[in-house]
């Protein structure tokens, strides 16, 4: 499959039941999303054991062309036809695991890794919303919870991994909910179900962490003030959240913040303007959770991303690697939008079942 993708790729042909091979002439430029790196604590929805990592890491070192993102951005902005495909590392949100457990091994394999900070987390040190709810139900006592939100819903908790997909539930159900609402139920829950402070202090990087990372050849971008869903914002809210993220990461970090992540990712989480707004506030990129390859000509404010974190072994991952390099874009986006979790979100899910994309 390495070697094939390469120089091929498989595509659909409209009217016809098999699909078709045919050669590429122009490189393909992946990013890997990824978000933690551990399997202790916050978020209880993605493990991903350090070894498994490690294993990974080595292997897009050995065999893939890696590149930072913002070479794979000029790379974009600049085509060459004679490169060859290329692969970037990028992880959301900001967990302290990266530190301790994730930079020790970028180092190792000079992968030139780009963070994407949801700043007001680093600033105070508190993990956004959504680890709160699945920290909530993770400690909810009893066999079941009543969630006041849809007239009344009654969730199960008679497992670990049912108390996730209860959690997963809450989550895509709230991302469709208007913020001032979001924040209602968030807060009702929270009078329900007391959270454990052991359980959330040290979560996210402080700002020493960051800049010893900086320092170490990890790069930096934005992932909003507080991880929202931007189509249940205003615009003026919406670029707020953009350009306040920032200014902040700036001041903080001493250089420009050129590239953005989306909270979320999906289309109907962005809406209709967030990607002219990221734009606008001065982000040459902005990426998605759109599967998939990107090719020269990309908007730089939709680009797609593929997560294969919980892939379990080197071979698992390197298939799953190279497959997304074969197959067309489209054709791949479309493999993946049905996963195990029953219609609450539209994603692709992680190994057990839960969330893929925040």
């Amino acid at each position: 499959m390495r070697r094939i993708s390469r120089t091929h790729e498989l595509r659909s042909v409209p009217g016809h039941r098999l699909p078709s091979i045919r050669r590429v002439s122009q490189p393909k430029y992946l990013i890997l999303c990824y978000h933690r790196v551990g399997t202790e604590g916050i978020p209880y929805y993605c493990t991903l054991p350090v070894g498994q990592f490690e294993t990974q890491m080595r292997y897009l070192r050995n065999h893939c062309r890696v590149l930072s993102l913002s070479q794979l951005v000029d790379e974009l902005n600049h085509p060459n036809a004679s490169a060859s495909h290329a692969v970037a590392v990028t992880f959301d949100d900001g967990y302290s695991d990266l530190y301790h457990h994730a930079l020790p091994i970028l180092c190792k394999y000079e992968i030139p890794a780009t963070v994407y900070l949801t700043a007001d987390c680093i600033e105070t040190g508190e993990v956004a919303w959504y680890d709160r709810i699945f920290l909530a139900l993770q400690v909810a006592c009893g066999d079941y919870f009543e969630v006041p939100i849809d007239n009344g819903l009654r969730l199960p908790l008679g497992s670990v991994e049912r108390r996730i997909e209860s959690a997963a539930r809450i989550v895509s159900i709230l991302r469709k909910t208007p913020v001032a609402q979001r924040r209602n139920i968030c807060a009702l829950l929270e009078q329900q179900i007391k959270l454990p402070a052991e359980k959330l202090q040290g979560r996210m990087l402080s700002w020493q962490q960051v800049r010893e990372m900086r320092s170490a050849g990890v790069f930096f971008g934005s992932h909003t003030l507080s991880h929202p869903v931007l189509s249940q914002l205003s615009l003026e809210e919406a670029e707020r959240e953009l350009g306040s993220s920032k200014t902040i990461l700036e001041k903080n970090l001493h250089e420009p913040i050129l590239d953005f992540a989306f909270p979320f990712g999906r289309p109907e989480d962005c809406g209709p303007f967030a990607y002219e707004a990221a734009a606008r506030c001065g982000y040459r990129s902005a990426v998605t959770t759109t599967w998939g390859y990107n090719t020269a000509g990309a908007n730089m404010h939709t680009l797609r991303r593929v997560q294969l974190g919980e892939e379990r072994t080197e071979a698992s991952f390197a298939l799953q690697l190279h497959q997304a390099f074969f197959r067309a874009s489209d054709d791949v986006a479309a493999s993946v939008s049905v996963g195990s979790l029953p219609n609450t979100t539209g994603e692709a899910p992680t190994r057990d079942g839960v969330l893929a994309q925040r």
